[in-house]
């Protein structure tokens, strides 16, 4: 196949050039210039624009994949397929499991109902900086609900030839949220960690390359339609032991209740990655999608400890990096302290 990755510089999008060229295929990415990622050598052609600003580069080339990471509003899967061929094969449009509604249940399959955005946070797409549209945090709350929209651009214009991948939660090394790496770093470090909630609540992760894999592997067998993207749910305590099993660590696990981590003044997600409190009905399951679709249709992911060992191996290069997710260590003492206080009453 003749493919293109555009945002092919970024974390999934290099993941997902380097799954093609693997495979045989050819590879061009469209970037803007301005992100050097370590993990795209030769190989590639590269072709620079910028897809809210210069297209020209595109215009009238025929590709028989083309996989787009970064398009967070309709206009830009709109601009992006007006400027290709229209003899484009097959288009993967990454989108996101903040699609669906409500978590209050799990196992969410593809049927279950999506938001759609409303006239107000569609202007809030259009309104946006140029500079900001590329990056997932200028859109808020309006995140899935417009994701959703551009899911439905690609279903209009291509029907089975627009494959739509609702991503869970992305890890690997190069990870730029740092949720997961947080967690080994911490464990690595060792000590009394305190981890939140009950060590049986679920969490739901994939590795960035299976996710890349599956992309590359099912466009060339002609998938279509809409599909759930991560892995299988395991238990929070299974994640940290495996955690502490790949970095060798003595670090002793200390679980805490939500009551206390909220009343520590912490933030979930990001200063506690990986956790939402139970209180929070819409986002109960959250971390419990339905993947079997993906799975009937060969998505494969690797072993937990192989994810985790590259991680490690990842961050011990860079601890000089402060973390954008994680527990403030002052945060992190005060509530091992509480939690300790409240054992001895």
């Amino acid at each position: 196949m003749n493919v293109l990755v555009v945002g092919g510089t970024g974390f999934l999008g290099g993941a997902v050039a380097d799954a093609a060229l693997e495979a045989g295929h050819r590879v061009a990415i469209f970037t803007r210039g301005q992100t050097v990622n370590p993990a795209v050598g030769a190989g590639f052609e590269t072709i620079v624009g910028d897809r809210h600003h210069d297209l020209s580069a595109l215009r009238g080339r025929s590709f028989d994949l083309v996989v787009d990471t970064c398009a967070f509003a309709p206009d830009a899967v709109a601009s992006l397929l007006d400027a290709l061929s229209p003899t484009i094969g097959r288009y993967a449009f990454v989108s996101s499991a903040s699609v669906y509604a409500d978590f209050a249940k799990p196992g969410l399959t593809e049927q279950a109902p999506a938001g759609r955005a409303t006239p107000e946070q569609l202007d809030l797409a259009r309104s946006l900086p140029t500079e900001r549209r590329s990056s997932a945090a200028s859109y808020g709350t309006a995140y899935g609900p417009l994701k959703r929209e551009c899911e439905l651009v690609a279903l209009d214009r291509l029907g089975d030839r627009a494959l739509v991948l609702r991503s869970g939660l992305l890890v690997g090394a190069g990870d730029y949220t740092d949720r997961l790496t947080y967690w080994v770093r911490r464990v690595d470090l060792g000590g009394s960690i305190p981890t939140p909630g009950d060590p049986q609540r679920l969490v739901q992760l994939i590795d960035v390359r299976d996710a890349a894999r599956f992309i590359v592997e099912g466009a060339a067998k002609g998938l279509g339609g809409i599909f759930n993207l991560t892995g299988r749910p395991l238990a929070m305590c299974d994640l940290l032991e495996s955690c502490r099993h790949v970095t060798g660590s003595d670090a002793r696990f200390v679980w805490c209740p939500d009551e206390a981590v909220l009343a520590a003044g912490l933030e979930p997600w990001s200063e506690v990655p990986l956790w939402l409190p139970r209180s929070d009905e819409s986002f109960r399951h959250f971390l419990e999608i339905d993947t079997e679709k993906a799975f009937a249709q060969g998505l494969r992911t690797r072993p937990l400890d192989e994810t985790l060992a590259n991680i490690l191996a990842w961050d011990r290069t860079r601890r000089a990096t402060p973390l954008k997710a994680g527990m403030p260590p002052e945060k992190e003492a005060a509530l091992l302290a509480a939690v300790a206080a409240d054992v001895a009453v």
